[in-house]
């Protein structure tokens, strides 16, 4: 293996409020490098310097030895340079067919500036054969699965000839099956020498991928290890939260009788059969299934995000009609969604605007106190150690991490009485 990246003292700060702090990176030809930590520890900041997301503050990057012009490093110069980054969120263009997504930036035109379909098609199948992928490439890409698009990008990145691929949270919404055939996947990759920087918080996938872990914790690198016999789990968590955690199991809690939150009957379109539950006071009611079971689905009719074809729900024995989310905060329901940027959070609003909006709409005065909101705000930020500039900031410029806790401010804020989470962490 040979040394293929290197980001040396790398600093980056958001209006005043420091991010990075003299971190150092090195990844490995043929190399898979997870990098880890909580979140606002400071890993996507870093991730987006490097794809040319972000400007870094001060630092050196070097590829194959060769330093990078960081004062003017963007996603084309990222590109040029062979590193592709596949989020979570994926950035191929839905409506576009497969083999459109993977010829985006090099169109084959002749003389009269055509489209050469027939080599758009037969080029795709060449690219999706790398990866294994069979899909007819005139198919929209809208009508591939989350597994599906994962591997696409994974063999538009190929076709580009990448050195280093970023995954960001590649798992989170593949089962069990289609985690494996990924896994295939990039060990397959790395015999090409290709470097892969993966980013998980599923840390027992860490130690069945990776060769090594870089951990962040507040900005800072606070060591890189070998994946091997010696690195266990609870290392691993020890590193990231800087201290002990000597079980992960919470202790189990009496909670009083009967109970708190009531489903009857709920039926979320396109998922069959009524659903019923029951909530105490201070319980935690874990919701699972395989991808595409209809979580997030029931989730959102419940919250009266998405309609539901009837039932009832009661909170503290009092029934609330959840046909709008507006009538759901009415009733004491928040909602933590599984997309925080679109559907959790309005982006260009400050840190202190999220967090009383919901009890702004709830009000029925038209006198509200601004000073009063500026006190309550502020205590939220402190008491959940949101890292902000000021009250003021917008939210757009907070860490992944730091916007969760907003959300999270915000239903403490209206006093939520029933909170539901979609895929939290």
């Amino acid at each position: 293996m040979g040394m293929l990246l290197e980001m040396t003292d790398i600093d980056k700060s958001f209006f005043g409020v420091k991010i990075l702090k003299k971190v150092n990176f090195n990844l490995q030809s043929g190399e898979v490098h997870a990098f880890l930590g909580a979140n606002g520890a400071g890993k996507s900041t870093l991730i987006k310097i490097l794809s040319g997301a972000y400007t870094l503050d001060s630092g050196v990057v070097k590829m194959g030895g060769q330093e990078l012009d960081m004062a003017h490093h963007t996603p084309e110069t990222a590109f040029a340079n062979g590193i592709f980054t596949i989020y979570q969120n994926f950035h191929l263009i839905p409506h576009l067919s497969v083999a459109e997504n993977i010829s985006l930036t090099e169109f084959s035109t002749g003389r009269r500036r055509l489209v050469n379909w027939r080599w758009l098609h037969q080029r795709a199948e060449e690219v999706l054969s790398e990866v294994g992928l069979r899909v007819d490439p005139g198919l929209p890409v809208r009508k591939l699965t989350v597994s599906q698009q994962q591997m696409l990008e994974i063999a538009i990145a190929l076709s580009q000839k990448a050195k280093v691929i970023i995954m960001d949270e590649p798992t989170a919404a593949l089962s069990q099956s289609e985690a494996e055939r990924l896994f295939n996947l990039i060990r397959e990759i790395r015999k090409g020498d290709v470097g892969i920087i993966y980013i998980s918080h599923r840390l027992e996938e860490i130690q069945h991928i990776a060769d090594r872990v870089t951990v962040l914790r507040d900005g800072m690198n606070v060591g890189s290890l070998v994946v091997g016999d010696n690195l266990n789990l609870a290392q691993m968590v020890e590193m990231i939260a800087g201290r002990e955690v000597k079980s992960g199991r919470r202790a189990r809690v009496t909670r009083p009788e009967g109970e708190y939150a009531r489903v009857e009957n709920l039926v979320v379109p396109g998922f069959g059969a009524a659903n019923s539950f029951a909530v105490r006071r201070g319980e935690i009611l874990g919701l699972t299934g395989l991808v595409g079971a209809g979580k997030s689905e029931f989730a959102r009719a419940l919250f009266g995000a998405d309609r539901s074809l009837g039932g009832t729900v009661f909170v503290e024995g009092q029934p609330v009609n959840v046909s709008s989310p507006g009538r759901s905060i009415e009733g004491g329901i928040g909602f933590l969604p599984e997309d925080r940027d679109t559907s959790g959070l309005c982006m260009s609003l400050s840190l202190k605007d999220n967090i009383s909006l919901t009890s702004l709409a709830k009000t029925s005065s038209s006198l509200f106190s601004v000073a009063h909101e500026r006190q309550l705000t502020g205590r939220f930020r402190k008491n959940l150690t949101i890292r902000s500039v000021n009250l003021d900031q917008q939210v757009r410029y907070l860490t992944g991490g730091n916007k969760q806790k907003v959300i999270f401010a915000k239903w403490l804020f209206a006093h939520c009485r029933f909170l539901i989470l979609d895929e939290p962490t």
